[in-house]
């Protein structure tokens, strides 16, 4: 019974440590969980050692490069006493391919997205009913699919030459479009121009967040925030008033949908989704 109860206390301060760094925002542990596992046990020190000294993690990481076109950064975030380490993502769409993919009967983790479609970033997408079924417009594979969402909301519209993050008020989907991909969601969060939309009603909910925004030189912004931090109205506060020169800005699906991975080198960076979503868009390297 003693060994039984020894063996418990350690699995449980075990878990109890996982949780703790999990739980705290940071980022993805990037060795494997069976490594860790495997690992042999620590021999003991005949003396007393200090213990290692742990880096602490920046509150903003910077803008880092990950791929061509792909930059990575990580920022915490303090307001009225809550906290959150936002994830964000900068794409150059004239050196990378962005594309929305959709798979109502299978659908998967963001980090199975990032896997199965072996793209350098993917981000959950729109909303869904509980058939798994998106419910704005998808253009995907050259098919449509969903509600066009005709004078509210927002689009990711590409075409050939083009990729642009679209409020559906100043311009509407046209059906006669030659769209190579799109995805619609609401409400936008930044109206074009860089002005935060004041009229949303949110009734001051908090939520994760997932957010496709455009910044004043073209490029792509994704952005999670993973935990009860922002209300829709004060998201879209804080992006107009960051250092991420938004322009515009659209709300994704958020809640336990809300992820956003992306590969460095042979690891994985980001926060994953808790549940499996049927749609994401991905962004590759041309």
């Amino acid at each position: 019974m003693a060994v039984k109860h020894r063996l418990a206390v350690k699995f449980w301060r075990w878990f109890i440590l996982i949780a703790i760094l999990t739980g705290c925002g940071g980022p993805i542990l990037a060795t494997p969980l069976a490594d860790f596992m495997t690992q042999p046990s620590p021999t003991i020190a005949p003396s007393i050692t200090q213990a290692p000294t742990v880096t602490p993690v920046p509150l903003d990481t910077g803008w880092r490069t990950i791929a061509m076109g792909i930059d990575y950064r990580e920022l915490r975030v303090t307001i009225n006493e809550r906290s959150d380490r936002l994830r964000i993502a900068r794409v150059d769409p004239s050196h990378t391919r962005v594309r929305v993919l959709y798979a109502p009967d299978s659908p998967r983790r963001v980090s199975e997205w990032l896997i199965s479609s072996q793209a350098q970033l993917a981000i959950n997408g729109n909303y869904f009913d509980p058939q798994n079924r998106a419910l704005g417009l998808i253009i995907a594979d050259g098919g449509r699919t969903g509600v066009n969402y005709d004078g509210f909301g927002g689009m990711l519209a590409i075409s050939e030459n083009t990729v642009k993050v679209r409020a559906n008020v100043v311009e509407p989907y046209r059906q006669n479009e030659a769209l190579t991909y799109a995805m619609q969601n609401f409400p936008m969060l930044i109206l074009p121009g860089g002005q935060a939309n004041l009229q949303i009603d949110d009734n001051e909910r908090l939520a994760p967040r997932s957010v496709v925004a455009q910044d004043r030189s073209g490029r792509l912004v994704f952005l999670v925030s993973p935990s009860l931090m922002f209300t829709l109205t004060g998201l879209g506060q804080w992006l107009a008033a960051s250092d991420l020169d938004i322009d515009v800005a659209l709300n994704l699906d958020g809640g336990t949908s809300s992820g956003l991975m992306l590969r460095e080198g042979t690891q994985a960076v980001g926060v994953d989704s808790w549940v499996n979503v049927p749609s994401v868009i991905v962004v590759d390297n041309r």
